[in-house]
């Protein structure tokens, strides 16, 4: 069914009568990103596989060049699955019983995710396998890397993305249905005291670490304000926040 829109466009029913603000459309992007990782066990899979990946870069200190040659197959990845979701949707929308075409549909759709994740393991093992640090782990007697040699802004993205994956599976464990809110844990307090700790450790000044813990705890409290989490869930937020912060930042010095 259509309406006619105040254009005198023809809109579907579903979308009402009102037009969406970009605020809501973001929100309707992150619930469909979460949807597929709710439902899609492939994109549990890809996400867990690029936390992995993400903390091997981090650890054996990959140059930020390198960096985005592992980060651009790795979204690719997970932006085929989202389109192979969405046209398995569309398909069972269409076809009530098994339809061989159908099936086509679908297998092909399967095909872009794979040859987009055999091109991100390509990717993977040519950056890794030229890696001082992990040739280092084989070497007689074995030591460890020192500090990674990413940047701060480098390694803060890496933290962002762990943390998206991190409250991802912790919202899903705990039965939460949506993103960007509600849920075990607070995302957006969790994000808040990350670049707080980024920035006392990066800065190293006492100044600009109490600013950026005062804006935490601001962010934390509009949370508590808007009924959208509990005490609980902000504090938990706030020590995941924390955790990956010192986790990042505290890697041993380089001697000598």
């Amino acid at each position: 069914m259509t309406q006619r829109g105040d254009d005198n466009t023809e809109q579907p029913v579903w979308r009402g009568n009102g037009r969406r603000s970009l605020v809501q459309s973001f929100q309707n992007a992150f619930e469909g990103l979460y949807h597929v990782f709710n439902t899609q066990p492939h994109m549990r899979i890809h996400t867990t596989i690029i936390g992995l990946i993400l903390l091997a870069a981090w650890g054996f200190g990959v140059s930020h060049i390198e960096l985005l040659h592992l980060l651009l197959p790795m979204i690719f990845v997970l932006v085929c699955e989202i389109f192979n979701t969405a046209i398995e949707e569309i398909t069972d929308l269409r076809v009530d019983t098994f339809e061989e075409r159908a099936k086509i549909v679908k297998d092909v759709a399967a095909a872009a995710v794979l040859v987009a994740a055999l091109y991100a393991f390509v990717a993977g093992v040519m950056i890794f396998a030229m890696n001082e640090n992990l040739r280092k782990l084989f070497a007689s007697p074995l030591s460890l890397p020192a500090r990674p040699i990413m940047g701060p802004l480098q390694i803060v993205l890496v933290g962002m993305l762990l943390l998206a994956v991190a409250i991802a599976w912790i919202k899903r464990a705990t039965g939460g249905r949506k993103y960007l809110t509600g849920g075990f844990a607070s995302g957006h307090t969790a994000l808040g005291f990350l670049l707080a700790g980024s920035v006392a450790a990066i800065s190293g000044s006492v100044e600009l670490a109490a600013l950026g813990l005062a804006l935490a705890l601001l962010l934390a409290q509009s949370r508590l304000q808007s009924d959208i989490h509990s005490l609980s869930e902000v504090t938990l937020g706030a020590l995941i926040g924390v955790v990956l912060a010192i986790v990042l930042f505290a890697w041993p010095l380089p001697v000598g």
